[in-house]
C-alpha cells in the first residue's frame, strides 16, 4: 500500500508524527518500511504499520507553504520602519513566492519588546529546508537591524531605592567576597 500512494514518494520532504516527530528526505519505501534521513543526517526506519496510523506532512510534493517567522524589538522601535525593513529582507530571498502577499505585522506587546510577526509563502522545492530558511531571514533582518538602527532588546531588572541607605545596602551585598 505504501509503495503505491501518491501522497508522497522516494524524495519527498515529510513530517512524520509517530513516537516522536521525525523530519527528514524519503530515502527507501519497501513492502515493510519506510526510511527517511533527518536534519542531522540520522537514518530513520519505520514501519510502514505505523505510518498508516499516523499524521505525515508533506513539504516538498507542495508547490508552496506558508512559514511565520517571529521576533521582537524594542518598544521605542519607529514600526513602520520595521515593517518596511523586515518585508524587504524577507521578499530578497529568491525561495520566497509571491512577495506581494507577504504579511509583516505587530503581534503583541510584551513585557519588554514589541512582537513582530512575517507569514511568507516558501518554496518547498527549492532545495533547503524551512528551519533553514527561516535562520537565514532572521540573521538577515538582525544585519538590515543594525544597519537602520533598529535593536533588538534583552530582559533587564531596573531596582529603585526609596533612600540611598537601601541602595548601599545593596551594593554592599552584591560586592565579591575576595
Amino acid at each position: 500500500m505504501m509503495m503505491y500512494t501518491k501522497e508522497f514518494k522516494m524524495g519527498d520532504i515529510v513530517e512524520i508524527n509517530a513516537d516522536q516527530v521525525y523530519f527528514g528526505r524519503i530515502e527507501e519505501i519497501s513492502i515493510r518500511y519506510t526510511t527517511i534521513r533527518t536534519l542531522d543526517l540520522r537514518q530513520v526506519i519505520l514501519p510502514n504499520t505505523t505510518l498508516i496510523t499516523v499524521p505525515i506532512k508533506t513539504f516538498s510534493s507542495e508547490p508552496m507553504i506558508k512559514l511565520i517567522a517571529v521576533f521582537g524589538v524594542h518598544c521605542n522601535s519607529d514600526i513602520p520602519l520595521v515593517i518596511k525593513t523586515v518585508t524587504e529582507t524577507v521578499n530578497s530571498f529568491d525561495f520566497v513566492k509571491e512577495k506581494e502577499v507577504t504579511k509583516v505585522f505587530v503581534s503583541n506587546f510584551a513585557a519588554y519588546y514589541i512582537e513582530i510577526k512575517v507569514i511568507f509563502s516558501f518554496d518547498p522545492k527549492c532545495g533547503i529546508i524551512n528551519e533553514v530558511a527561516i535562520g537565514t531571514i532572521n540573521e538577515k533582518i538582525n544585519d538590515e537591524f543594525a544597519k537602520n538602527k533598529i535593536t533588538m532588546p534583552y530582559n533587564t531588572l531596573t531596582l529603585t531605592f526609596d533612600n540611598e541607605s537601601q541602595k548601599e545596602l545593596i551594593k554592599k551585598n552584591l560586592e565579591p567576597v575576595v
